[in-house]
């Protein structure tokens, strides 16, 4: 289960990494008086889609994934990598979290009260300012996704996901991926048989090499062409 820690790592590198200076002495202070440090186990859940969102997360270590639930109907929207930020948008619109997250690892979060964090952005123009960067990157994201998975054909979507894995997770050419092959497919809107069929034809191809749950991108020009024209 989640488990509460007590450090000063956390609040510094919200500080330090998010918001970029753009916190006196006083917001850091009301920050400080109401946070939280928690460690997530992997499969544990981090947020639930419809839940109330109490605080601002912040996830100093681990990777994280990203989903919307329907029903029986999970759709995966991304693999988040750590100085990530969840719940900014409710910061400003509905006081709940608008979809899921769990822990692909070991997560270590900071957790800050929600009302503490909205009293800082209505004073603190630079802190408000740093979390509409990071909310507009998001939806960005959100952007090419939506694109990705209703334009796309297979072969395009899944190699769309390993070059987001390449670039904004791993940021190596070869990496171990936390996920299963059921992620990938729900990562890629696509049957688990048709995520396995895939990654065989890119490696049968030599654009990528497989061991495991290792990926070694081998022609990163022509992954990018299937991502482009498939």
């Amino acid at each position: 289960m989640a488990k509460p820690i007590n450090t000063d790592e956390c609040l510094e590198a919200f500080c330090g990494h998010v918001t970029h200076g753009e916190l006196n002495a006083e917001d850091k202070q009301l920050l400080n008086d109401n946070r939280v440090e928690v460690k997530y186990n992997k499969g544990e859940n981090i947020c639930k889609q419809g839940s109330f969102a109490n605080h601002l997360i912040y996830i100093k270590e681990g990777l994280t994934k990203s989903y919307l639930e329907e029903d029986d109907n999970v759709q995966t929207l991304c693999v988040n990598p750590a100085n990530n930020i969840l719940g900014i948008q409710s910061v400003t619109t509905e006081s709940v979290f608008h979809y899921s997250v769990a822990a692909l690892e070991d997560v270590y979060a900071c957790l800050f009260d929600m009302k503490a964090v909205k009293v800082i952005a209505k004073r603190n123009a630079g802190f408000a300012y740093e979390l509409l960067i990071h909310s507009n990157q998001n939806q960005v994201l959100t952007f090419d996704r939506l694109f990705s998975l209703t334009m796309k054909q297979l072969h395009g979507r899944m190699a769309d996901i390993i070059l987001c894995l390449h670039k904004r997770v791993y940021q190596s050419d070869t990496f171990t991926v936390n996920l299963s092959r059921k992620d990938l497919a729900e990562l890629t809107a696509m049957s688990n048989e048709s995520a396995t069929r895939i990654l065989k034809d890119f490696k049968d191809d030599k654009i990528i090499d497989l061991d495991g749950k290792t990926i070694s991108i081998l022609d990163k020009d022509k992954l990018i062409q299937v991502s482009k024209f498939g």
